[in-house]
């Protein structure tokens, strides 16, 4: 008891209450400075400063002991007589100090968790798994199961599962899982590694709770190479099944099930996965051409294999979206228009149907075929059913935002404003906590809301994840807010590799009425020397110049009355003007669409006879 009596005395208790508080608070601080500025504190910070302030507390501790704080300054306890020692007050003011500590720490926490939303539990986010075969030549495989692994989950209704787009990014990083995990906006996080020899074939797998690297689940497949449609099947079942979903054991078995027995049909559908995430994270046409060679081959090998159907398909929905600013898989489109080919259209639309129609006749079930006719509907611009069909796949596939942006795309293209706030309402709360969703909500944010609203909340997004797509949205929502010089700023944080930063430097510079900027940002991205597609970047950038009768001779070529989707993209942009081209209007008054005359574009260019 007397031992007790002098640590009191001593103030050894507050001390370490008081280092306590400090040290969390310390790394509180330092979590938040790294969530809303990424890369503003290195990724070993947290680590060290953690090994440091443990190193510090016995030390602490010990000075508590031994020393004294005096009204001449710090001295050693024993050379301080009792009559005139003043720990008592010492006390006080720790006790005032330690009070003050634990008022903002409360205030850290209220931050915390009303600023900056925890991620949903059921969150995850399946990282490309690493190839460690000798021969460093199954690179293909452990990104084709990785990815087909995060396809099985998207099907799990409960689970919210960070998109493909944004997980590949993260390929061959040395973050760490904690940083990867915050800066998706998920709880989870699966890697992996593939080893493959021979006929034989070493899987690992592992699920880690980012809050604390604790792993929920980790297994290691030892396997003949045959078994590996099971090995997938296996992991994200057990994945599911450690998030705690509320499906049973059986419904999810047939849930997250790949859709065909043939391994030869497997193999061929996760290569063709593997590069079309690499297609897409590139912005590469050739690697996509690359990957609908093997669907191809997936569905020779198992013509009962609805998935590979259905990616093919997709493929093919690519070559005629021609507002593709990166050009994934429209280049030969182009070049077939551009060739006077003018049934080339029709031979794509038909590759689509016959791939699209075998996916609906082989789906697994009934979910599948909504998305599939949802998905028919929407590319033969039948806005109401593919609402209507997107509507039913949604209530049963609430989590899937892929789904929620085509839903965000029909109701835009067919005017329906319900339809349109209805997405808003649920990307714009998605985003919240998930980056996919996010930059959705910012696609459109600029057309459907207060300038300023969508202008801050891409502000917030951006200082959480600073994505490519989300600085891009951002950047433009800025514009229409009049906001220049916060817009340049987020330009100016872009990646100027990517060719959306011709756009965002042409936009900043119209904004600006530097138009002389803007006419040779246009000349180089229309001789296609910056790898993007010429013709969609003319429209814009002469929509932005006030040049509207040439940014509609642009588009003339791709009139085609019977494949009219080729235009349908440009309907999702606010300041498209329909009325020149036939085939367009006659699909927007066969749907009952009441368009709204074409918007002005804030940031348009001023033209030269007004400055002077």
């Amino acid at each position: 008891m007397r031992l007790v009596s002098e640590l009191r005395r001593r103030n050894v208790f507050r001390m370490a209450v008081l280092y306590v508080v400090a040290a969390w608070l310390i790394m509180q601080v330092a979590e938040v400075l790294s969530t809303l500025l990424p890369g503003f504190l290195p990724d070993w910070f947290g680590q060290v400063t953690l090994s440091v302030l443990a190193v510090g507390f016995p030390i602490a501790l010990t000075l508590s002991w031994f020393y004294e704080i005096t009204p001449e300054g710090v001295s050693l306890e024993k050379d301080v007589d009792p009559g005139e020692s003043v720990t008592h007050l010492t006390g006080r003011r720790l006790d005032f100090i330690i009070i003050s500590l634990l008022s903002a720490a409360v205030i850290m926490l209220a931050v915390h968790t009303w600023w900056i939303p925890e991620p949903p539990e059921r969150s995850v986010a399946v990282l490309p798994f690493a190839d460690l075969s000798q021969n460093q030549d199954q690179e293909w495989f452990a990104d084709g199961l990785a990815e087909e692994i995060l396809n099985a989950l998207v099907r799990t209704p409960d689970l919210l599962i960070s998109a493909r787009t944004s997980t590949f990014a993260y390929k061959g990083t040395d973050k760490a899982i904690p940083t990867i995990a915050e800066e998706l906006g998920v709880a989870h996080v699966v890697e992996g590694s593939v080893r493959r020899a021979g006929d034989r074939i070493r899987v690992t797998a592992q699920l880690i709770r980012a809050a604390d690297g604790f792993h929920l689940w980790a297994q290691n497949y030892d396997r003949d190479s045959k078994d590996v449609i099971e090995i997938q099947e296996d992991i994200a079942v057990q994945i599911a099944n450690a998030l705690e979903t509320t499906m049973d054991p059986e419904s999810l078995k047939d849930m997250v099930r790949v859709g065909t027995s043939s391994v030869e049909a497997y193999q061929a559908y996760i290569h063709g996965m593997a590069l079309e995430a690499e297609s897409l994270l590139e912005s590469d046409a050739t690697t996509m051409t690359r990957a609908y060679q093997f669907f191809e081959q997936a569905r020779a090998a198992d013509p009962g294999f609805s998935y590979a159907h259905g990616a093919a398909a997709q493929y093919w929905i690519a070559q005629m979206s021609l507002m593709n600013f990166f050009c994934v898989g429209c280049r030969s489109a182009l070049f077939q228009i551009e060739s006077n080919e003018l049934d080339s259209p029709v031979n794509m639309l038909q590759k689509f149907y016959e791939r699209n129609d075998r996916a609906i006749a082989t789906a697994r079930n009934k979910i599948e075929v909504l998305y599939l006719r949802a998905t028919r509907a929407a590319v033969d611009l039948r806005f109401r059913e593919a609402l209507r069909l997107y509507r039913s796949y949604l209530s049963e596939r609430p989590n899937d935002l892929i789904a929620w942006q085509a839903y965000l795309d029909a109701a835009s293209s067919a005017s329906d404003y319900d339809a349109i706030h209805d997405a808003m309402d649920i990307l714009r709360e998605a985003g919240l906590t998930r980056p996919e969703a996010a930059n959705y909500f910012m696609g459109s944010a600029r057309v459907h809301l207060e300038p300023d609203d969508g202008a801050d909340y891409g502000l917030a997004a951006v200082e959480r994840w600073p994505h490519r797509n989300i600085m891009y949205q951002t950047h433009r929502n800025l514009l229409y807010a009049q906001r220049l010089e916060e817009a340049r700023q987020v330009m100016e944080m872009f990646d100027q590799r990517y060719p959306l930063s011709l756009l965002m430097h042409a936009r900043q510079a119209c904004a600006e009425n530097r138009i002389d900027n803007v006419r040779e940002i246009y000349e180089k991205g229309h001789s296609g020397a910056a790898s993007v597609n010429p013709d969609a970047f003319a429209w814009l950038m002469l929509n932005m110049l006030g040049e509207q009768e040439q940014a509609v001779a642009v588009l003339r070529k791709f009139e085609h009355a019977q494949v009219p989707f080729l235009l349908a993209d440009w309907l999702t942009y606010e300041h498209f003007d329909p009325t020149p081209f036939p085939a367009l209007m006659g699909v927007l008054k066969r749907e009952n669409v009441d368009r709204p005359p074409p918007r002005p574009l804030p940031y348009a260019c001023t033209p030269r006879s007004e400055t002077l």
